[in-house]
């Protein structure tokens, strides 16, 4: 049995440092891809409030200042801002992977959110592998390894940033029969060139070694990542692989700001535990049922399993 479902990857700057304009800019290309036909829209790593690439290119001084606004344009998992997202997932009917800072009192984290189409929020992992530059501005998830979600159109996970070179998470997504990945990226301040950290042979690879196919949308920084500081061509591009590491289809021009589309032909039966329910029937609470997370446990990071391999207290070494 095949099946083809339409996706969508977004390439766009996001409305840096501003949370209300940001998430005004997440429910419009949410509409736009829905109107184009897409079941699924996977947004780059945080996107809201946008990735700090300020930390670097300038003073210390600066940095403070915008690691303040940084956190104060984050929002919460639950509160308002989220739940305008979760309202235009089940308005327009369609899947969303979003990439967002996520506010805890003091702390921000990095963190990626997978809603479905009655506007369930499935997941929300924090991400634990920080770099240098991203231990400055945020505050390190809990180690725990991601689920899959069984959704009508096939087998879904996600991970953001450097999470998808990381081979503790990755395994655990593919021996959970992971047949669609999303791996968001924050774009960069340079040419999108390849090498081995470049995030297209990371999401290349990813689609060989697990055999799904790969959905990589990708952040476009220009000068608004730090208000017009030196004439910044903008950069980032989104892609889509097929299992073979073969684009499935033609990116958009490096820089442009868009919705990259395609149809990806799904082999062999999913066991979704669920039919596809009417358009007009979405809302109700029988369609409000988290729909197969992996482990279910009641913490900060309920949807996900507790991490038990590795050598160290946090269980990182083995990544």
């Amino acid at each position: 049995m095949r099946k083809t479902v339409r996706v969508a990857a977004v390439q766009a700057e996001p409305k840096w440092l501003r949370l209300r304009e940001g998430v005004e800019q997440v429910v419009e290309l949410i509409g736009a891809a829905a109107v184009s036909g897409a079941e699924l829209v996977a947004f780059p790593e945080t996107f809201l409030p946008g990735f700090p690439w300020w930390r670097w290119v300038e003073t210390n001084q600066w940095n403070v200042e915008y690691s303040t606004r940084c956190r104060e344009n984050s929002m919460s998992r639950d509160g308002a801002e989220m739940r305008a997202v979760t309202a235009a997932a089940r308005r327009y009917g369609i899947h969303v992977v979003l990439g967002f800072g996520e506010r805890q009192d003091r702390r921000i984290y990095m963190s990626q959110a997978v809603i479905d189409d009655s506007g369930v929020v499935l997941s929300v992992r924090r991400k634990a592998g920080l770099n240098g530059v991203e231990r400055k501005v945020f505050a390190s998830g809990a180690p725990n390894l991601p689920a899959v979600h069984r959704t009508p159109f096939g087998a879904l996970g996600a991970l953001t940033g450097q999470e998808n070179q990381r081979p503790l998470l990755t395994r655990a997504l593919r021996a959970d029969g992971e047949q669609i990945h999303v791996a968001a990226w924050p774009g960069g301040m340079e040419g999108d060139t390849p090498g081995p950290d470049s995030s297209t042979t990371v999401s290349r690879m990813y689609a060989l070694e697990a055999g799904a196919y790969v959905i990589a949308p990708c952040v476009v920084v220009g000068d608004g990542a730090w208000e017009g500081g030196g004439g910044q061509r903008p950069t980032g591009r989104a892609r889509i692989y097929g299992p073979d590491g073969i684009e499935v289809i033609a990116p958009l021009a490096e820089g442009a700001q868009g919705l990259l589309y395609a149809e990806l032909e799904l082999r062999g039966g999913v066991d979704v535990g669920i039919a596809r329910r009417p358009r007009e029937r979405r809302g109700q609470s029988a369609a409000r049922t988290a729909r197969a997370g992996v482990g279910r446990i009641p913490s900060s990071d309920r949807w996900a399993m507790p991490l038990t391999i590795g050598s160290t207290a946090s269980g990182m070494a083995a990544c």
